[in-house]
């Protein structure tokens, strides 16, 4: 088992290492160093103050007892943001062979293998690969092949089978190709064998150890495994609860873990104090205050800023699909045949002496159910519905792409996610709501125009048309009032968009979390709903006239 016994001057990221059989083989890999980080976790001091230089080109170790902070170390190497912002602070820099560690100005040379993997589940095992080729830095062609070989077959992932379908054990060998298909110069990998027994993590062990032979760079592998993993490395650092420092272990003390992996310490009298919190007043107006501002960029996130066109067209087409697909036709078309149905046939089957005011009301009659659907019933019930079933479908989506990482993912390949997600989501709505709508529309003129047949053979078709179009022929292309019932259906429609983006990305720690967020999406898309219908049935019916 190889050692790292010397630094690499930071103009020379290579260093030689001996494989198993004795061959010299060159590792080519970036250093992370730390400088004066402090790291702080609600009221607990993960880190402080340290500055330390991980080793370039070899297998390093962070190892830590649970609760120690691996994860926020891991997301502060990696430049991702805290998922809890409010309780996480991170103070000093984290640096790449010098520069800063941000997703911009670390240029993607680091990339991570998720803990859940956060593979993109609507994507084949292929297209994972090529997203992560199509953003890297370095534009490798052919797309996703290093040293000759198909990172796929390399690392034995099935192309036929699904992403979603595909075992454990190949959905990480999946995350991994995907991850050096974009060529990073340091990979991070996040408690790979969490949850494995002791077999399953030795074959994972040499799986990591296989990669960094094939693919030589810097692996630092996050983890509390400490027996399964330290066959592969070349250095091991501690994180260390008691000093709140990233120390590093000699190798004569590898093999008795129990002597520096000790339990966490109760929090201090002197701990530092957690972030202030805010009163519901506070919470309000900065909840408002974001509200307005998202508002305000909205036409902003419509401009299709996509890294690649390609991609761009893609998620937008797997939103679309979400808000527009065939079960939300079939939705949409149901309801407008209720309606259809129920203005039509009861309108005329409840009327007061039937006998004698219905020849006398039957074409006015006529005209209202036109108008009212129109202009009135159809939309309000499509896009309540549009609100519900779209808002949630979208909301279930993003919710479960940020409990999986997969935003997380968009970041470490130097994604926006809103980027790809939300210009996407609004598009989605934007098209699909009105064309929902009209769909409902006409299914529910059909049934209304067969409902009235089969009451009213003698009259016929000719004479529903006529009089239930009365007042929706203004003379021109357009109906009357169609401008303003295609304007309530973007309004809605990108209300819905943004309300369900926004509550689908809030940090999610459990599937419960995924469900609350979709709750919360109908209730506020519904009443968004109402309450830009009421608006504008104030200005159209009433102040305009």
């Amino acid at each position: 088992m190889s050692r790292i016994q010397d630094e690499p001057d930071l103009d020379t990221v290579e260093s030689a290492k001996t494989a198993p059989g004795g061959e010299e083989i060159e590792s080519v890999g970036a250093r992370l160093s730390l400088d004066r980080v402090t790291l702080v976790a609600g009221r607990r001091t993960l880190l402080r103050d340290v500055s330390v230089d991980l080793p370039a080109g070899g297998i390093v170790l962070i190892v830590g007892v649970s609760g120690s902070g691996k994860s926020q170390l891991l997301r502060a190497l990696a430049g991702l943001p805290s998922d809890d912002p409010e309780n996480v602070r991170l103070s000093g820099q984290v640096t790449i062979d010098g520069d800063p560690v941000t997703r911009a100005a670390a240029g993607r040379r680091i990339g991570i293998v998720f803990q859940g993997f956060a593979l993109f589940d609507e994507l084949t095992p292929t297209e994972n690969v090529l997203f992560a080729s199509d953003h890297s830095r370095r534009r490798r062609q052919p797309l996703f092949r290093d040293n000759g070989g198909d990172l796929l077959e390399t690392l034995e992932v099935p192309r036929s089978v699904l992403t979603r379908h595909l075992s454990g054990g190949q959905q990480q060998q999946l995350a991994i190709a995907r991850t050096l298909a974009a060529d990073p110069d340091c990979l991070l990998y996040d408690e790979p064998t969490s949850g494995l027994d002791a077999a399953t993590a030795s074959r994972v062990a040499d799986l990591i150890q296989k990669t960094h032979k094939a693919h030589p760079r810097t692996s630092i592998v996050v983890t509390h495994d400490l027996a399964s993993l330290v066959g592969i490395a070349d250095a091991l650092f501690l994180l260390d609860p008691e000093t709140q420092q990233l120390v590093e272990v000699p190798s004569d003390n590898w093999e008795s873990p129990e002597d520096f992996l000790v339990p966490i310490p109760p929090p201090s009298a002197d701990a530092p104090a957690g972030p202030v919190s805010r009163s519901r007043l506070g919470d309000l107006l900065a909840g408002t205050s974001r509200v307005a501002e998202e508002l305000l960029a909205t036409p902003l996130r419509l401009i299709p800023r996509w890294p690649s066109i390609r991609w761009g067209l893609r998620f937008t087409g797997h939103s679309a699909w979400l808000v527009a697909g065939p079960s939300a036709w079939v939705y949409i078309a149901i309801a407008g045949m209720i309606l259809g149905y129920v203005t039509t046939y009861f309108t005329f089957h409840f009327l007061p002496f039937a006998r004698y005011t219905e020849p006398l009301l039957r074409e006015n009659l006529l005209h209202a159910i036109g108008f009212a659907l129109f202009r009135v019933l159809v939309p309000v019930l499509a896009t309540l519905l549009i609100a519900a079933r779209c808002g949630a479908a979208v909301a279930s989506d993003v919710g479960g792409k940020s409990y999986g990482r997969q935003v997380d993912a968009l970041r470490s390949f130097g994604v926006r996610p809103d980027r790809y997600l939300l210009t996407g989501t609004l598009w989605a709505f934007l098209l699909g709501t009105p064309l929902l709508c009209g769909a409902a529309f006409a299914l529910a003129r059909w049934t209304s125009l067969v409902v009235f047949t089969a009451r009213f053979p003698e009259l016929g078709p000719d004479f529903w048309h006529q009089h239930f179009h009365w007042d929706l022929l203004a003379g021109g292309g357009l109906w009357r009032g169609t401008t303003w019932v295609l304007a309530r259906c973007l309004c809605c429609g990108l209300g819905v968009g943004l309300i369900s983006y926004h509550l689908g990305m809030q940090p999610k720690s459990s599937s419960h979390d995924v469900s609350n967020g979709v709750t919360r999406t109908i209730l506020w898309s519904t009443l968004l709903v109402l309450v830009v219908h009421f608006v504008f049935t104030f200005f159209e019916f009433i102040a305009v006239g």
